[in-house]
């Protein structure tokens, strides 16, 4: 035993809790346990700002202001990351991506309580926020890469990282509005903590997670679209920012147009989160069954109709209706998003390397703010429910554009998503 871990030992016996984060099961408990707590803590944040931001104010661009600063530096940090990080270990990056959110998200708290949580507060919180969700999704999916490894080095099936951020999301977004019913920092202050048990989680991991080797051996900047991809890449935008403008806005819509309190926002969040999963897991039969422009079409229409039929038939003595319609947009928007991403490889005529998936990522999450803001802005002229049944009209423009994409002559030949 090292003299380190003979001064901690006392504190380890004393702490349950410190046990399990960061002393059971090994590096990959550790790494899976990070995951689960980031996961937490995000749909606690993602609750919890709308809810803060509707409170200041009722101007939907204003509202959409605070979405659009939380996922716009998703698309920075795609471009100016592997400069930002460069070689350092991913665990030192995951663990100050995490405690980088535990200090803004506790600031934000501290600020709730003392009523300082004005609407250019949130803006800020939320952008700092974004960058630490950026480079935690970054370095997580190289550090699934590494556990991935070692559980195959183990002689194990293997596990990935992602469904334990998923199952964190969902339960930290039901959780979060009845956490802001008691008082609105409460599900705040709850995210700090589980963001500094996940960066002692990752901080605590014994082995190193190295960077990838980057093709060209350092930053690479914005990348270039691959040949045959751009109208494929356009697609996905515009659907990427029409289900943006009407989730920038949603806390309006289930507030005010379905009579929604806090705990049921959290709760209709939670189950457009599961749709969407859902949505994912379908996507490749759908693919097979209609081949891939088919369906994606025909997805979204689907989600188009969703959108329209929860704005036109908004009524607090029905929000069920309308959150169906909302729950089968979700749905059908990841279908729209896997399939796309398959015709993506097929219009590259080859299967796209990192560097090609990269491109087309930076260009859709780069859609995300931008469909946000249009989102609000359009809520703020006409209003919230009649911006809901304008998404859908657009969806509906998209899925005839959609047509007209190039797609493999047999209906099941291949889903490759990246």
């Amino acid at each position: 035993m090292s003299a380190g871990e003979a001064g901690t030992t006392p504190f380890r016996e004393r702490s349950s809790l410190y046990a399990y984060v960061c002393a059971v099961g090994g590096d990959e408990g550790r790494l899976e346990r990070s995951a689960l707590l980031s996961g937490v803590g995000d749909g606690l944040v993602a609750t919890t700002l709308p809810l803060l931001a509707a409170g200041a104010t009722r101007d939907p661009l204003a509202v959409a202001a605070v979405f659009a600063a939380q996922h716009l530096p998703w698309a920075v940090v795609a471009v100016v990351g592997s400069a930002l990080v460069g070689d350092s270990d991913r665990r030192t990056v995951l663990g100050t991506a995490a405690t980088l959110r535990a200090f803004t998200i506790g600031f934000l708290g501290v600020a709730a309580l003392t009523g300082g949580d004005s609407l250019v507060v949130l803006v800020a919180v939320a952008l700092v926020v974004g960058v630490g969700e950026a480079l935690a999704d970054g370095v997580e999916e190289e550090a699934g890469a590494v556990l991935g490894h070692w559980q195959r080095s183990a002689g194990s099936s293997g596990s990935s990282l992602r469904p334990r951020g998923m199952y964190g999301l969902v339960g930290g977004l039901a959780a979060a509005g009845l956490l802001y019913e008691v008082m609105a920092p409460v599900p705040l202050l709850a995210a700090m903590g589980l963001y500094a048990l996940a960066a002692l989680a990752a901080l605590w991991m014994r082995s190193p997670v190295p960077a990838p080797s980057a093709p060209d051996g350092g930053w690479r900047g914005l990348t270039p679209l691959r040949p045959g991809t751009g109208l494929v890449t356009a697609v996905a935008a515009a659907g990427t920012a029409t289900g943006s403008a009407v989730v920038a806005v949603l806390v309006l819509f289930a507030l005010d147009d379905l009579g929604l309190g806090a705990p049921a926002f959290g709760l209709l969040l939670a189950g457009l989160a599961v749709a969407a999963a859902g949505g994912g897991l379908a996507a490749p039969s759908i693919g097979r069954l209609l081949g891939l422009r088919t369906g994606l079409v025909i997805a979204f229409l689907a989600a188009g109709a969703g959108h329209a039929a929860a704005g036109t038939v908004a009524d607090p003595a029905r929000p069920l209706i309308a959150a169906a319609g909302l729950g089968g947009a979700a749905a059908a928007g990841m279908v729209a998003a896997v399939l796309v991403r398959a015709l993506l490889h097929f219009a590259a005529g080859r299967a796209l390397d990192a560097e090609g998936l990269r491109a087309f990522h930076i260009r859709v999450w780069g859609a995300i703010p931008v469909g946000a803001l249009a989102g609000g802005l359009v809520a703020r002229l006409v209003g919230v429910a009649p911006s809901v049944v304008g998404a859908g009209a657009l969806s509906v423009a998209i899925a005839v554009a959609a047509a007209s994409l190039p797609t493999p002559a047999r209906a099941g030949s291949g889903t490759k998503t990246g």
